[in-house]
């Protein structure tokens, strides 16, 4: 299984630097996708930053919201966040050398919890802490 981060999917939905390398990974990749309920909140938050301060037109963010519902009712499962995985997440912050967020440490718990091998991530510093905890990086990604 692969943890799916906001980061990428953010380049499924909008124009950035590295949407083509997500589009094409996402269209290649055939094992099953897991990400938790906290990349509602996070995809949600980056598409309103876009529009506020990089030019995502009102239509497009609307567009993006759309894409990203059809995304995850089309085979991206979405794990429940319980006190266990925020527990989980604290734990991992505790811990310096991962330099890990508050967001970045909860999407690693679920990702941990669910069995998940790698990680789908342009964010590197989220993704050497993947590597310190097991998690390998997404192929071709």
């Amino acid at each position: 299984m692969i943890y799916l981060d906001t980061s990428v999917v953010v380049a499924l939905l909008t124009p950035e630097e590295r949407s083509s390398l997500a589009l094409d990974w996402f269209e290649q990749c055939h094992e099953p996708l897991i990400s938790s309920d906290w990349l509602i909140m996070e995809t949600h938050s980056a598409l309103g930053m876009k529009q506020r301060h990089h030019g995502l037109s009102p239509e497009a963010r609307q567009a993006a919201g759309e894409q990203f519902e059809r995304l995850v009712q089309s085979g991206v499962e979405l794990r429940s966040l319980d006190r266990g995985r925020f527990l989980q997440a604290a734990e991992l912050l505790q811990d310096p050398a991962l330099g890990l967020r508050a967001g970045d440490a909860l999407h690693l718990a679920v990702a941990l919890h669910s069995g998940c091998s790698q990680l789908a991530s342009f964010d590197e510093r989220m993704q050497q802490a993947a590597a310190a905890l097991g998690l390998r990086p997404a192929r071709s990604l």
